[in-house]
């Protein structure tokens, strides 16, 4: 953290020279009251706003997505909307249910909730957002410029891959693959999950935090601006590059 510390030799823009008065034994209200003046003239005696004392935002700092934050939807209709063979969830909140592939469109919403098995893929286009918990993917989860990707408490047969997105939380998750996350720009938090593959965390700009997590794969960190964070991750293969140490 870098000090800052004023001159008290040069003068100010209006002419006010920064020096501290001395205080008058016989009059200490009026020499705090001309010590103020001074200071307040100056720009001293508050923080420093080129200073870095306050929170910080680095890796992991911002807050993971959670299934209670999910946004009331209309419920679903008996049979969804379809679109060149697949199941389409847009703007709908649901669970207790079977289907195919499902496709959340660009921009819209889809909340998932416990009951729901997607017998093969759940694709999300750009600008969407997911919010699931206590459901089953037996194909991949894949998504490209997805706004925001919450995945809790739930088991996908294949893969996780979300590119050029933005915030991501993947908690207490069975993945059958890999986890790939590439060149989202938002907060990616990735936290007791069970991984029969690889996690790759590459080239992401938000912060990254891996915790607790169980890999028979890699756990392969590179490019990523900051640094990934976490600890307690369990890797049957290697911990590699920014991860080393995770």
């Amino acid at each position: 953290m870098k000090s800052f510390t004023h001159s008290h030799e040069q003068p100010s823009s209006g002419g006010l020279r920064c020096t501290r008065p001395a205080l008058a034994r016989r009059a200490p209200l009026a020499a705090a009251i001309a010590l103020s003046i001074v200071l307040s003239a100056c720009g001293g005696g508050g923080s420093d706003p080129g200073s870095d004392s306050g929170s910080g935002t680095g890796s992991g700092s911002a807050q993971a997505l959670n299934f209670k934050d999910a946004p009331g939807l209309k419920p679903a209709p008996a049979v969804l909307p379809q679109s060149n063979s697949m199941n389409v969830c847009d703007g709908y909140r649901f669970g207790d249910r079977d289907i195919e592939n499902l496709d959340v469109p660009d921009g819209k919403t889809c909340v998932l909730e416990a009951g729901v098995r997607i017998k093969g893929n759940l694709e999300l286009g750009t600008g969407s957002e997911l919010y699931a918990q206590g459901i089953r993917i037996d194909g991949n989860l894949q998504g490209q410029r997805a706004a925001s990707v919450l995945l809790e408490g739930s088991s996908v047969g294949g893969s996780v891959q979300l590119e050029k997105g933005s915030q991501v939380t993947l908690t207490d998750n069975t993945i059958g693959g890999s986890i790939q996350f590439d060149e989202n720009d938002s907060a990616i938090h990735v936290t007791r999950n069970i991984v029969g593959a690889d996690i790759q965390l590459m080239d992401n700009r938000g912060g990254v935090s891996v915790i607790d997590n169980r890999v028979d794969g890699n756990l392969q960190c590179k490019e990523n601006q900051p640094a990934p964070q976490g600890s307690g991750n369990q890797v049957k293969g290697n911990k590699e590059d920014q991860c080393r140490g995770l």
